[in-house]
């Protein structure tokens, strides 16, 4: 369901011992060379044949803005009110910082689909000869997709449809470790990021022909603009979001100390002045962007290369695991389905089966795994209105001054849960999950019932919707959770009817909604939609 953005299944690859497809060039290759010559004078041409920099008083106003940018990221707000006001205090220094870089932004050459659709033959010569395998599949353009895969004959359910080497495969792996900053420790997502600005800068990297068919933005939350982030006003993913955005104008804030005003005895130097000269937000962002909607978790190669000794991987080795852009693999999009992507571990390669049939012509699909929309519309930059795994999560916490906080944290110890913690609502017929259940029973427990609970050995009993507990308690947790959801649909300045109306008329054509808008007015019917069916349940519960 993705449109341009991808987050695979973000889980470990596992060892599948299969026979890899077959070699197939069919006629992707064949052209090529006068393709790869006419497409290599026009990047040179938008290649500057010096530098970009900028003016001392520049960096002198980018410093400023790099430290007041510190010094709000590390900020803590107390309040909804106060985080959204430090969203538009963020956004607002990141604007000004994005005129001051401008001259420092990389030339690109695919604005959109049908750019990037132009590099095509030189990805497909670059990437079979460096050992893609694919058969009865090719890179397509697909209405409300931009590009996908597509299957150019029919497809049977388990079929192998392409095989990529590890030699194909981006990741902090690739770096010089003398490069590599110590400071972002185990982030391998942020080491991958960095990995990726470091060949996107440099004019003659091996990885050119894939950062050539990656686009150029995202619809990631990072690109939303103020009006379309305030449309998820209400929203119990406005949070998640916000902090999506606040993390990452911290990093690139500690990036650009890190590198641009790291001294000359610094270990970041080593990486070159183009790097020091040529940092900016804009390149961070289409970074992280990238990251965030292509990664894979894949198997370092340390673990191959145990295999290769020993003939086997224990389940400590496997987990040893670092993110990973895979080139011709992301340009799948999402649909529900299984898991039928691995990290052959004997052959060192990533290998994709078909999920299930494919008709020639038809769009290939994999499946991402267990996301719920709001996940998917922050690191993604899409969502799947029929998604089985959506949810809706309320935060809920014991308060400190609550004469029983001790007792109620020691039973919600006791089933796995937090004192404060995200809480899922579900879509019918679930619509409370057992925890959120299980907590607020807790909450409304009297010091006997905590007593009786915690020293059972039966506690997880309180999870369970049919658990026998007393009418007056079951009551108050019922009425407290009709009451908590009637309040998360009152916080909505519209009302989900008339948000439907609003998005009937979009899809008449009635109406006129850029992407994100039509995305996040959808997102938020789906979200009032899962608030509702719960509320009702309650309602029902309180009566009966």
């Amino acid at each position: 369901m993705g449109k341009n953005n991808r987050n695979k299944n973000n889980k470990s690859a596992n060892n599948k011992q299969q026979q890899p497809a077959t070699n197939t060039l069919v006629d992707h290759a064949q052209g090529a060379q006068s393709s790869s010559k006419q497409l290599k004078q026009q990047q040179q041409q938008l290649v500057p044949s010096k530098r970009p920099s900028l003016t001392l008083q520049k960096r002198n106003e980018l410093s400023a803005l790099i430290s007041t940018l510190l010094e709000i990221g590390f900020k803590q707000p107390t309040n909804p009110k106060e985080e959204w006001d430090q969203y538009i205090e963020i956004q607002t220094l990141l604007h000004r910082v994005q005129i001051l870089e401008a001259p420092l932004r990389r030339h690109t050459c695919n604005p959109n689909a049908s750019a990037r659709m132009a590099n095509i033959e030189n990805f497909y010569r670059w990437a079979t000869e460096n050992g893609l395998r694919y058969d009865g599949v090719r890179i397509a353009q697909f209405e409300g997709y931009e590009l996908g895969l597509e299957a150019t004959r029919d497809i049977a359910e388990e079929e192998v449809l392409f095989s990529i080497p590890r030699k194909l495969i981006l990741s902090e792996e690739n770096m010089d470790l003398e490069n590599s900053p110590a400071q972002f420790g185990s982030m391998t997502n942020l080491k991958l990021s960095y990995a990726l600005m470091l060949e996107a800068l440099k004019p003659n990297s091996f990885w050119k022909p894939y950062i050539d068919l990656l686009p150029e933005k995202y619809n990631t939350v990072l690109y939303f603009t103020t009006k379309e982030m305030e449309m998820l006003r209400g929203s119990n993913a406005l949070s998640s979001a916000l902090k999506q955005c606040k993390a990452i104008a911290r990093q690139y804030a500690f990036l650009y100390n890190c590198t641009v005003q790291a001294p000359r005895t610094d270990k970041f130097n080593s990486m070159g002045q183009a790097f020091k000269e040529q940092f900016n937000y804009e390149l961070y962002r289409w970074a992280v962007s990238t990251v965030m909607t292509r990664e894979n978790m894949i198997p370092r190669a340390s673990v191959t290369k145990k295999v290769a000794t020993n003939g086997a991987a224990d389940a400590s080795q496997q987990t040893e695991t670092i993110a990973a852009l895979i080139p011709f693999w992301d340009m799948a999009n999402h649909r529900q389905g299984r898991v039928t992507s691995f990290f052959n571990l004997a052959t060192d390669e990533m290998e994709s089966t078909a999920q299930y049939d494919f008709k020639k012509g038809e769009q290939i699909f994999i499946y991402y795994g267990d996301r719920c929309n709001a996940d998917l519309m922050i690191h993604n930059g899409f969502i799947n209105p029929t998604n089985p795994k959506d949810y809706v999560c309320i935060k809920l916490g014991l308060g400190t001054s609550d004469p029983l906080f001790e007792q109620r944290a020691k039973l919600l110890n006791l089933m796995q849960i937090g004192k404060n913690t995200d809480l899922k609502l579900l879509p019918p017929p679930a619509y409370i999950s057992p925890e959120l259940l299980a907590f607020v029973r807790v909450f409304n427990m009297n010091v006997e019932q905590l007593e009786h609970w915690i020293t059972s050995e039966r506690a997880m009993d309180i999870m369970h919707i049919d658990c026998a507990l007393e009418t007056t308690l079951e009551s108050k947790t019922w009425q407290y959770l009709q009451t908590r959801l009637m309040l998360l649909l009152r916080v909505f300045s519209t009302t989900l009817e008339a948000d439907e109306a609003q998005l009937a008329a979009y899809k008449k054509d009635e109406l006129y909604l850029c992407y994100v808008e039509a995305m996040v007015l959808e997102y938020r019917v789906l979200e009032k939609r899962i608030l509702a069916a719960a509320l009702d349940y309650a309602k029902q519960r309180v009566k009966a």
